[in-house]
């Protein structure tokens, strides 16, 4: 049977036709000095008459897989096996394979393909997308593209399966594009829920499909990455700081500093710190002149440089005194690769995302120490939070906010029974006689006083302590609820003294909000009655009261250290539960294990 023939079987099976006949022609035509054949067969299905063009353009003619002597399944190559979504994207080369009519794409028995270039092309600009080009097995498939088309004639099998091959690397590069490649974002003890976007659906297979031309090839990969406004702009600052990685001016030493850098001072560390600056702004830091001398002082820590300092303090999360410190200096040290990385993997979260926001939503950003409430994207509401010790993070999740309660009780968690209130009380069994604790042993109430915490077989899991309502409560006056397992929630809190800090990574997981009045205000603006004396006087009621809301929030509790702001200035934040590092060893392996990336 001639190639011809197996192809219009193939047509023929794909398109579910019986009772069918061919017209076909061909034609020789010339573009940019490539003879290419363009074949058109014509299906007509004699039952209702229905006629079907299809038009293929060949470098040379398309391959036919031959899966009798060997299937799909068997042609999986050894480098896809080693990557995490194997599974899911053989499932897509099948996927295509079969709707293709088993006919290769990128290479035909005379050359590749132009969408093969298109595809190489796309490869190497990975980086564009925060992603690495190694990952894609490019200079191997460079060079078994070479070593193919040397011999004359082709091998039809060789070139078959490396048509598979590069199949399965465009559909690792759209699966990652779309839910990103990082797979375990957990870090410890740290709970990370990610949620993929579109995990269960294949659009890259589907516009695949359709693509026939370079470009057509190009607009699909930057429609399968996010649309997201945030993540344009992150890719935008990520070329700029890839730029700044490969300048060569650009390869710093660590600056080192003993004690601080206060304004109007000399240091001989001030012109490393002028130039590294100017480099962040894009704008030059000219050295002062000196009033007696008339000559440029170097070392002179002028005002220029201290407002410039005091900028890329904000920028990171500092407070802007203009004194160069050790946290200052600290994310001045970091290398332009170690800024590109860290753009590239709050690129790679967003792509985690599960769906566009819109409505009512609520956003937390732990790492900024930040809430802020959205209507249709556009922010209503924003005030300090704190949240989880490293030892003890506040997990990173989705969750619906659905009601508030007034004068809340406080059910102390096992864990901290165990840690910090029983050994509490083996040191003063009267420590908790005046602070407003009901205390229960096997659901009778005891009296602490009574009880002997010395004891080596003591079990905190037969306890249970409740905080009553009041000044003291451990969860304020306001409690937040989200319907999650893990009793996290968001709440006021009785030591608003801790607001005033940069570092506000202090609780035991929950989120501690700064003005929660305010926050309850904002949630029940739409309910009848709810002003803002009503809830002051529901504050002060010692009263424990639910109160549903008829609206329900989504609240995305996010871990984000780099973020393009309003006015365009790209931010950075600390790593406070080292889930950038962690994250970073999955996404640039190589590159974290030769730099030996530590985060800040």
């Amino acid at each position: 049977m001639t190639k011809r023939i197996l192809r219009k079987l193939y047509i023929v099976s794909l398109l579910g036709i019986s009772g069918t006949f061919f017209v076909s022609c061909s034609k020789n035509i010339t573009q940019q000095g490539i003879t290419k054949k363009e074949t058109i067969y014509k299906v007509e299905n004699a039952a209702d008459s229905a006629v079907k063009e299809i038009s293929l353009i060949y470098h040379g003619n398309s391959i036919i897989i031959d899966t009798g002597s060997k299937p799909l399944e068997k042609r999986i190559s050894p480098f896809l096996l080693k990557n995490a979504d194997y599974q899911k994207v053989e499932k897509k080369v099948n996927t295509f394979y079969s709707a293709n009519a088993m006919q290769t794409k990128w290479l035909f028995d005379r050359s590749p393909s132009n969408l093969y270039y298109s595809w190489n092309e796309a490869i190497k600009n990975a980086s564009h997308y925060g992603l690495r080009s190694d990952d894609y097995d490019l200079n191997q498939i460079e060079e078994r593209i070479t070593s193919l088309y040397k011999s004359d004639p082709v091998s039809l099998n060789d070139a078959a399966n490396l048509d598979i091959h590069i199949t399965e690397m465009y559909f690792l590069f759209t699966t990652h594009l779309i839910e990103g490649k990082v797979r375990n974002a957990g870090n410890k003890n740290g709970i990370w829920i990610r949620n993929s976007r579109m995990m269960d659906n294949t659009p890259d297979v589907a516009m695949l499909i359709e693509v026939y031309k370079p470009e057509q090839l190009t607009e699909c990969i930057s429609k399968l990455q996010p649309s997201n406004e945030q993540y344009l702009k992150l890719q935008l600052a990520l070329e700029r700081y890839r730029d700044l990685q490969k300048n060569d001016s650009a390869n710093f030493p660590l600056i080192a500093v003993k004690g601080k850098i206060k304004p109007e001072e000399k240091n001989s560390a001030i012109p490393m710190i002028r130039k590294k600056l100017s480099m962040h702004d894009l704008k030059v830091y000219p050295m002062t002149v000196d009033s007696l001398t008339g000559l440029r002082d170097s070392l002179q820590y002028d005002q220029a440089l201290v407002d410039g300092v005091k900028m890329f303090q904000a920028r990171h999360g500092l407070e802007p005194d203009g004194i160069i410190g050790e946290k200052t200096l600290k994310f001045l040290n970091q290398s332009f690769q170690e800024k590109a990385d860290i753009i590239a993997l709050n690129m790679e979260r967003i792509r985690w995302t599960t769906e566009n926001r819109t409505g009512n939503y609520i956003v937390v950003n732990v790492p900024e120490y930040k809430l802020r409430a959205f209507e249709d994207q556009n922010k209503k509401l924003e005030m300090k939070v704190i949240v989880g010790l490293s030892a003890k993070p506040t997990p990173i999740f989705n969750d619906e906010l659905n009601h508030i309660v007034f004068s809340p009780t406080w059910t102390v968690p096992v864990s901290i029974i165990e840690e910090e209130i029983i050994p509490r009380l083996k040191q003063n069994p009267e420590y908790y006689a005046q602070k407003n604790y009901s205390f229960y042993k096997n659901e009778t109430e005891i009296d602490p006083i009574n009880e002997t915490w010395n004891d080596e077989n003591v079990n905190p899991r037969q306890y249970r302590i409740v905080q009553k309502p009041g000044p003291d409560n451990s969860l304020g006056r306001i409690k937040f609820v989200m319907m999650n397992d893990m009793s996290v929630y968001m709440h006021d809190t009785p030591n608003h003294k801790l607001f005033s800090k940069d570092y506000r990574a202090l609780s035991h997981g929950c989120i501690r909000l700064d003005e929660p009045a305010r926050f309850a205000e904002y949630l029940l603006r739409d309910q009848k009655g709810w002003t803002m004396e009503r809830i002051r006087k529901a504050i002060d009621d010692n009263n424990t009261a639910a109160i549903h809301l008829k609206q329900h929030y989504n609240v995305y509790v996010e871990y984000r250290t780099a973020w393009v702001d309003e006015n365009g200035e790209i931010n950075f934040r600390e790593d406070i539960y080292g889930h950038d590092k962690m994250q970073l060893q999955q996404l640039y392996p190589a590159e974290v294990t030769s730099s030996g990336y530590a985060g800040i």
